[in-house]
């Protein structure tokens, strides 16, 4: 019987090879996730994790090709027109059991590839590549895809491979945390993630090996196939109690929930560069992006006189959960674990300039931010313009804008408002401000004259009428008078 089933084996291969809902899932999750990712700074520790988890999608195709497939001996009459045929309905399930998990693994190692390669276009990887990751999504494909034969063979309706596929999405997102799920999409830790560790690897594997096995079993209890399932469930507990057992897995329940974590959003951004007057800390993972800080943030630096540029603050990464801790936020710019690319980049680099630009100039910038919800309005202010200037020297300033936001007044109550939204955080400006920031940004000595008034043109006192004859720049009807409470 050798040769029929290589035969079959061939001709199934080549059916799941033509679904058109393998492929047709498995364009769409390519589609979406260069979508998705394709103006962000990619984090190999969070994308080889997203890209596993992707798999679920060209899983469900060939959890529902696999059971179609086998569903095949059950339409009317199929049982009599294959009694001649020269191979029994337990080769029948194996050719499909191997030959459609394998077309999914087929479809999904060049989907993932594909996916991989979009994120190195006009990209600095941070992170931390973990091929087990996209190991176990790629097992993940032919796990499901050896339910969809079970399933076919077990419960010989259509609705069963469905109901299966959202049992999975469910799982996924009701225990995201949970070791013995195939795929384990929550990272852990925000940072350096802790992962399962390759018993986990070994715990999927098995549970193909038992999910077909199970299949098998539908055609009679033979030794091969009740053996596999014996020995598949005994690796499933053993790869299972292993991975829950491992180090990573206690080190991970430690952290608790990152939503209630009390640890310092900054804790761990050890890794710190003295570049000139600037010092930038970033996360070990994360230390390949400090030439990007650099870039957005020496240019501003560079264009503040010496004594001041002494007193600016530094550069800290943090994580978007956990506590502020005053003694680094007070003295340093916060930035995030992202940053943009292909077109974004320059959102990020002028976000990060601003801040050093607000700070250089006298403007509330990174925690002190927040420090009025409402806002102010920094019209008919020199030091508005001086900061736009700044900001220029990395990217191209842009007009304020309003956000509207809900205000907690003194008695309890909310109440919708538009606030202030700019580069300079909530500080409001008009086009006065910014076309007096373009011209000097045009003028050639703009510099030297900024320099030579420093002090008086960054005092919040000081007027943009006043500012204008040292700039040397002409006044212009509309020059800001405020509209809002004035910043101070």
């Amino acid at each position: 019987m050798r040769k029929p089933l290589v035969a079959l084996i061939l001709t199934e291969s080549a059916l799941a090879l033509r679904s058109p809902l393998l492929w047709a899932l498995a364009l769409l999750t390519v589609a979406g996730r260069i979508a998705t990712t394709w103006q962000d700074m990619p984090n190999w520790s969070v994308q080889t994790v997203d890209t596993a988890t992707s798999a679920l999608v060209i899983g469900a195709g060939t959890m529902l090709a696999a059971q179609l497939a086998v569903l095949r001996d059950a339409r009317a009459d199929a049982a009599e027109l294959m009694e001649p045929l020269p191979v029994r309905p337990r080769t029948r399930t194996l050719a499909v059991l191997v030959a459609y998990p394998l077309a999914g693994v087929c479809v999904t190692v060049p989907a993932m590839a594909v996916q991989m390669g979009s994120l190195l276009v006009g990209s600095r990887p941070a992170g931390h590549a973990d091929v087990r990751e996209l190991a176990t999504g790629v097992l993940l494909v032919a796990l499901m895809g050896a339910l969809g034969v079970a399933a076919g063979r077990w419960t010989p309706v259509l609705i069963a491979a469905p109901i299966g596929i959202l049992l999975f999405f469910w799982s996924v997102v009701q225990f995201p945390r949970t070791w013995l799920l195939p795929v384990v999409p929550d990272l852990k830790l925000a940072v350096d993630p802790v992962r399962p560790p390759v018993w986990h690897l070994v715990y999927v594997a098995a549970l193909v090996l038992l999910a077909g096995s199970v299949a098998l079993l539908r055609d009679g209890r033979r030794p091969a196939p009740v053996l596999a399932a014996a020995v598949g469930a005994v690796a499933v507990v053993a790869a299972g109690a292993l991975t829950l057992d491992s180090p990573a897995a206690a080190a991970a329940a430690r952290t608790g929930d990152l939503r209630k974590s009390t640890l310092s959003v900054s804790d761990g951004a050890d890794d710190c560069r003295q570049e000139k007057t600037t010092t930038y800390c970033a996360f070990p993972s994360y230390a390949q992006w400090i030439p990007l800080w650099r870039g957005a943030v020496e240019p501003v630096t560079e264009a503040v006189p010496e004594g001041p540029r002494d007193r600016l603050p530094g550069i800290v990464q943090r994580t978007a959960t956990g506590v502020l801790d005053p003694a680094v936020a007070g003295r340093n710019i916060l930035t995030t674990t992202q940053w943009g690319r292909n077109g974004a980049e320059r959102e990020s680099r002028r976000a990060l300039a601003a801040q050093m630009a607000a700070a250089a100039s006298g403007f509330p910038w990174g925690t002190q931010r927040a420090a009025s919800p409402q806002g102010c309005d920094a019209r008919g202010q020199a030091r508005t313009v001086v900061a736009l200037w700044l900001i220029g020297q990395t990217e191209q300033p842009v007009a304020a804008t309003k956000t509207r936001k809900s205000i907690t007044t003194d008695d309890g109550k909310q109440s919708a408002t538009e606030v202030p939204a700019s580069d300079l955080g909530s500080v409001d400006y008009g086009p006065a401000e910014l076309g007096y920031a373009r011209q000097l940004l045009a003028s050639p000595g703009a510099r030297e004259r900024i320099w030579e008034h420093w002090a008086v043109l960054t005092a919040p006192a000081t007027t943009l009428d006043q500012a204008l004859p040292l700039l040397g720049l002409t006044p212009e009807p509309g020059s800001g008078t405020p509209k809002g409470t004035p910043c101070e």
